[in-house]
C-alpha cells in the first residue's frame, strides 16, 4: 500500500458541525485511511491509500458536503 499525505483548504470559518461532516464525507471516499479537520486554519489533514483514490476524489468530497476548497491554481475569472 502506498499512503499519500495531503492537506486540503476548506473557505471557512468552520463550526465543529461542519468538521465532522467534511471528516465523514472524507472517510466516505474509498481509500481514505485518516481524516482530520483543523476549524481554526479551516485544513483538512489525509491520509490515503494512492493506489486506491486520488487527492481530487477527496476534494471532489468536500465540494459535494457543499464547502468550497481553495486550490492553488485557481483560474477563476475576476
Amino acid at each position: 500500500m502506498m499512503e499519500e499525505q495531503g492537506v486540503i483548504k476548506i473557505h471557512g470559518p468552520l463550526s465543529e458541525k461542519d468538521s465532522d461532516e467534511i471528516i465523514r464525507s472524507l472517510n466516505g471516499v474509498w481509500g481514505i485511511l485518516q481524516a482530520d479537520v483543523n476549524k481554526e486554519s479551516g485544513e483538512a489533514r489525509i491520509g490515503y491509500d494512492k493506489n486506491a483514490a486520488s487527492f481530487q476524489d477527496f476534494q471532489q468530497a468536500i465540494r459535494d458536503s457543499g464547502y468550497d476548497i481553495k486550490t492553488e491554481n485557481q483560474n477563476s475569472p475576476h
